[in-house]
Order: structure tokens, then C-alpha cells, then sequence
């Protein structure tokens, strides 16, 4: 057996490949999409190559002479070298398949040293194995991000399949994923669509967590829906689902005792609709943004997934020097995880305690909570608001204002739902319901500015 010594994967000919065809024509940057000078294995290659486009995105031509006087004083020869590698550079037209080989033979290199680290990991960290699976999946993720630039077209180019689109939506076959609550979907333009990702946000004991289930159960009748609860376990997640679809007071579900007939009915029908739907459900705590990745391409994969809920925003664990980096890390990375995966995101979020402090206490989109990156990375914002939480002597009793307060494709403006409470349940009022306004009274503060 040879004890020789292997060295990493490296293409020292795909290095020079790429650095020659860009001294002979630097427009080949075009070709290489998001090559990095730490993708190159030789040092010199990466010092020559960072020069490059150092210039190049200056906006000043680079030609073996030019780089040659940049960094001579750093690589020895570097004019012999660089003349010798733009003479024999192969075409222009090869640098992306040069810059490929260069990127694929880093990422082999990352995935030998990290194997090596997790290894020692293992063997010598007292972290748990949980941590240090998370961490592996965390930096397995970022090597598997070696993005390639992608080129702009002409419009023209691509109106033609849009057309067909345009054709799909028409027949209906190309669909937004409902709500099932037809004055929602009026506001979102159709319902959730593929690739958008949605905040739902409201105070405690509002019921987005039951509006968030409602829409589940609604969606998954046709669509695959995953839930991933970090607050409720499966139990309490079966319990509200049960309690929704069977029209049963969820106390009679805790206490079985209390169950009637019209319980007993009721339970067997909602058993009945719950088989037939395509809904996955998990209640692990304290998710990262890699976990979240991980459990919806599974999911994907296996079952196929159309509509992603979170539950919620703020139980997540993040990337970051303070809070609102991570928020942002995390809204952003959902975000670009539905157009990944082409499927809808709702994700909940909590609203800012200072909204307590007013008197009309509607939320706002600045009422939500640790970053404005919420709002900047949302295709839709939501916010639910029932009046009775703070004003028991209300009219509007058993109603939930759904407010789309932003909506990148929709319309926004108010939606109002019966929410029947001991079923965690809503239901659609009938159109152009109206909120009832509420009469100053003599002596009290702020109720004549309520709405």
C-alpha cells in the first residue's frame, strides 16, 4: 500500500483556464458566474484572480501587461506567468466550464476539511450530538450555496411561455392556494401563491395560531401542507384540528366526559376529513433556518409540499450579532426558500407590546416585532384583530378583523370572520359585513378614536 500523500482536489489547468480567458477577453466575467478568488487552490491563482476583478469591476480593462505591473511585487515572475497561461488558454467560451471544474474541486476541498473538524468534533467536543449535527448542516448548507450568476434575458424572450401561463391561469389549472375563506382570498388576489412568503401577525389570544391551523386544514384538502409548531405539541395541534373540522368545544376534547352525541358525530367526521388530507405536522422547538430547510425539502421530496406555516417567527434561532440580524437572516432565508422550493410560507409573527399603549389598538405594519425586515422580505402582511380582547361590551362579538395591510399582489384592506372560540374555528360572515363603531362614552378616554 502507498503512503504517498494525496493532495486535495484541485485543477490546477481549470485554474489558468479561467485567468486566460479572462486576460484575452475580459468579458468572459460574464461566464463564470459567482467564482471567488478562495475557490482557487494555488495562492498565486487566487492573488492573480482577485486583482482581476479587482480592475475588472472597476471598470478598467485588464491585459497581461497592466496585471502583470499590479502584482508583480507579489507574485515572482508573475509577467513570464501570465504571458505563458494567455497564450495557451483554450477560447473564451470554455470559462464557465473552466469555472465550474475550479468551484466543484473548493466545495470537495470545504467538504474534506469540515469532515476532518467535525470528526475531531465528535471525538474531543462536550457539546451534544444534537449541536453538532445542527452545526454540520449548517456548513454542508453554505457549501452546497456556491451560486452561479444568472443571466438577464429580454423580456421578449420569455413572454411567450408567460402567454402560456396567462393561457394556465385562465383554465384553471395554474391556482393560488386558498385560504377557505373566500373575502381573504378576495385581498391576497387568489390566495397564497407559490414563492411568496406571508406574514400573519397579531397580540396574544387574537387566534392566529387558529387561523394559521384553520387555513392548514382548509388547504390541505387539495394541496400539501406542512405546520411546524414550536409552540404546541402534535397532541395540542390534533386537539385544535379535531375541535375545527368536528365542530366540537375543545374542552369536551380535553375532558371526555363532556362529550355529546353531537360530539361523538362530530369527532367521527372530523377523523374522516383529516384522513383524506395531505397535512404533515412536526413540534420541534427552537428551529433554526436549517432545520426549517431541511424538514420542507424532506417533506418535498417524499409527499410533495405546496404550503409551508411556521409558528413562529420569534421561537427561531438565528445567525447574528443582535436580534434583528437574525430576524432579518431568518425572514430573508424564508423568503428565498419558497421561491426554492416554489411553494407558499406563512409565517406567524408577534406584534410589538407598545401597541398595548394606544387607544386604537389595530396593529400596523410598525407594530411588528424585532425588525423591519419582516415587513421589507413579505409578500403579504396579515393582521388579525377582534375587539372583544379588549373590550368585552363590544358589538362586534365572536368577529375577527383580518387586515392584509400589505400585499404585493393583492388589494389591501379588511376582511371580517365569525371566530367561534370554544372551537377554535372561523367561519365567513356575510358579505359587506361592518364593524359596528363603538359610542363615546362620558368620561372615557379614546373610544371615539377606536377605528
Amino acid at each position: 500500500m502507498s503512503n504517498e500523500i494525496k493532495p486535495p482536489p484541485h485543477s490546477v489547468e481549470a485554474e489558468q483556464g479561467v485567468i486566460g480567458a479572462l486576460l484575452r477577453d475580459n468579458d468572459a466575467l460574464d461566464r463564470i458566474g459567482d467564482l471567488r478568488a478562495e475557490h482557487f487552490y494555488l495562492a498565486d491563482h487566487a492573488a492573480i484572480f482577485r486583482e482581476l476583478l479587482r480592475n475588472l469591476a472597476a471598470g478598467r480593462s485588464c491585459d497581461v501587461v497592466s496585471l502583470g505591473v499590479a502584482i508583480g511585487a507579489t507574485v515572482p515572475d508573475c509577467m513570464r506567468y501570465l504571458n505563458e497561461i494567455a497564450q495557451s488558454a483554450p477560447s473564451p467560451v470554455y470559462a464557465s466550464r473552466h469555472a465550474a471544474i475550479v468551484r466543484d474541486k473548493a466545495i470537495k476541498r470545504g467538504l474534506i476539511r469540515y469532515g476532518r473538524e467535525i470528526a475531531e468534533a465528535a471525538a474531543n467536543s462536550p457539546d451534544e450530538a444534537a449541536a453538532l449535527v445542527d452545526q454540520a448542516s449548517s456548513v454542508l448548507e453554505k457549501l452546497a450555496q456556491a451560486r452561479v450568476r444568472v443571466e438577464p434575458v429580454l423580456a421578449r424572450d420569455e413572454l411567450a411561455a408567460h402567454i402560456e401561463e396567462l393561457q394556465r391561469r385562465e383554465n384553471g389549472e395554474v391556482k393560488a392556494i386558498s385560504t377557505g375563506f373566500p373575502a381573504v382570498d378576495d385581498k391576497l388576489n387568489g390566495g397564497i401563491r407559490r414563492g411568496e412568503l406571508v406574514v400573519l401577525a397579531a397580540r396574544p389570544k387574537m387566534g392566529k395560531t387558529a387561523f394559521a391551523l384553520n387555513v392548514s386544514c382548509n388547504a390541505a384538502v387539495e394541496h400539501s401542507v406542512l405546520v411546524l409548531s414550536m409552540e404546541m405539541p402534535k397532541s395540542q395541534l390534533h386537539d385544535r384540528n379535531l375541535a375545527t373540522l368536528g365542530k366540537i368545544p375543545l374542552e369536551h376534547l380535553l375532558k371526555p366526559a363532556m362529550m355529546t352525541d353531537q360530539d361523538w358525530a362530530g369527532l367521527t367526521n372530523a377523523i374522516v376529513k383529516i384522513e383524506s388530507m395531505r397535512l404533515h405536522q412536526d413540534d420541534q422547538g427552537g428551529l433554526r433556518l436549517i432545520d426549517v430547510r431541511m424538514k420542507a425539502k424532506l417533506v418535498k421530496r417524499k409527499h410533495g409540499l405546496d404550503l409551508l406555516v411556521v409558528d413562529y417567527l420569534q421561537l427561531m434561532d438565528g445567525d447574528g450579532d443582535n436580534r434583528n440580524a437574525q430576524i432579518e437572516g431568518i425572514t430573508r432565508g424564508l423568503k428565498a426558500l419558497a421561491k426554492e422550493l416554489d411553494i407558499g410560507i406563512m409565517l406567524l409573527s408577534q406584534l410589538n407590546r407598545k401597541l398595548e399603549e394606544r387607544p386604537n389598538k389595530r396593529p400596523m405594519p410598525a407594530d411588528l416585532r424585532d425588525s423591519g425586515a419582516i415587513e421589507q422580505d413579505a409578500d403579504a402582511v396579515i393582521f388579525l384583530y377582534r375587539d372583544e380582547v379588549y373590550n368585552p361590551d363590544t358589538p362586534n362579538v365572536g368577529v375577527c378583523e383580518v387586515d392584509v395591510a400589505l400585499c404585493r399582489q393583492g388589494k389591501p384592506g379588511r376582511a371580517a370572520l365569525a371566530y367561534i372560540g370554544e372551537q377554535v374555528r372561523f367561519e365567513s360572515l356575510a358579505a359587506g359585513w361592518m364593524p359596528v363603531r363603538h359610542e363615546a362614552k362620558r368620561g372615557s378616554r379614546g373610544l371615539a378614536a377606536h377605528l
